[in-house]
């Protein structure tokens, strides 16, 4: 994903610093967003099946078949609930999902395909494509099952 957009940006930057060379970084800008695309669809793919092997117990080794929390703590949140839990609910995520694909693949590949050598067809695909992309990251983040997240997703 990094070298897709790296890619993007090289073919913006070409076609003031040598528009010659804008078609060739924008065909391999193409090529490697497709890749990353790909991989990125076939790694969502995976993480959809994975089944966690933590559960609350394990979480905070206690082996009692019931556990709940009643309390954040006297001071409210800690580390864990802010550092490691993004307190979003499981529609926004699966919203997210289908934004940053848009964003950070599928429009950039359409706006590369119509606009190789405009510069601000390339400046608009790399700017889509780098919020796409942060947005992807967080996404990343927000969707790992930290054990933590398991105690703290909910208080009692």
């Amino acid at each position: 994903m990094g070298g897709a957009s790296g890619f993007v940006l090289a073919a913006f930057y070409a076609t003031y610093a040598a528009p010659t060379e804008a078609d060739f970084f924008a065909g391999w800008a193409i090529t490697i967003t497709l890749l990353a695309f790909v991989g990125r669809l076939a790694s969502l793919w995976r993480n959809a099946r994975l089944k966690p092997t933590s559960t609350i117990q394990t979480a905070i080794g206690v082996k009692h078949p019931r556990i709940s929390q009643r309390s954040m703590g006297l001071m409210g949140g800690s580390f864990n609930t802010r550092d490691f839990f993004h307190g979003k609910s499981q529609a926004f995520l699966r919203t997210i999902k289908p934004g940053f694909l848009l964003l950070a693949f599928l429009l950039p590949l359409a706006l590369l395909a119509v606009g190789l050598s405009s510069p601000v067809v390339l400046g608009f695909a790399f700017i889509l494509q780098y919020l796409g992309l942060l947005a992807e990251r967080w996404f990343f983040f927000a969707q790992a099952n930290h054990p933590q997240n398991l105690y703290y997703q909910t208080i009692g």
